[in-house]
């Protein structure tokens, strides 16, 4: 996630990075040449977030949902946008396919990790697909538990 989203740092003045977890991805991104502001929206990561990190990292304690589409700290627009939010089966949501659009209409890039290798087993990025944005698996990590891919959602 890391290699790869870093190719897209000179493009953006800050980051957001969804879906925290256990801090074992985000960790990589809180020392990187944009500020990265952090979201979770589950209570028991939130607290492992601070036992981990401290107060010094921005996290927003917030659903991915309630996020404007603007250029504000907690805006999903013009910025890299860093998922490792489930996107899938019964996590995708039209809501879901709004929010990401918008934030690809509104100037950001997207990294998103996701646990179903093909492409077209996901259907959210089909539906973005049909709509002209562009998708790229850009690695497989066919060792990890399901295998998990990272993709590039980008806009032409």
């Amino acid at each position: 996630m890391f290699e790869i989203s870093q190719r897209h740092f000179f493009r953006y003045a800050r980051g957001i990075f969804i879906g925290t977890g256990s801090g074992v991805v985000a960790q990589y991104f809180m020392d990187t040449p944009i500020p990265f502001s952090f979201v979770e929206k589950h209570p028991a990561f939130v607290r492992q977030f601070y036992q981990h990190f401290g107060n010094e990292k921005p996290l927003l304690a917030k659903d991915f949902f309630t996020l404007p589409v603007d250029d504000s700290e907690e805006g999903l627009g013009q910025c890299l946008i860093v998922s490792c939010m489930p996107v899938t089966g019964p996590f995708y949501f039209e809501k879901l396919l709004e929010q990401f659009r918008d934030a690809l209409n509104s100037g950001s890039t997207i990294v998103q990790m996701s646990y179903m290798p093909f492409i077209k087993q996901i259907r959210l990025f089909d539906g973005l697909q049909r709509e002209g944005f562009v998708i790229e698996r850009m690695s497989t990590v066919f060792f990890n538990i399901p295998p998990a891919s990272v993709f590039v959602l980008r806009k032409l």
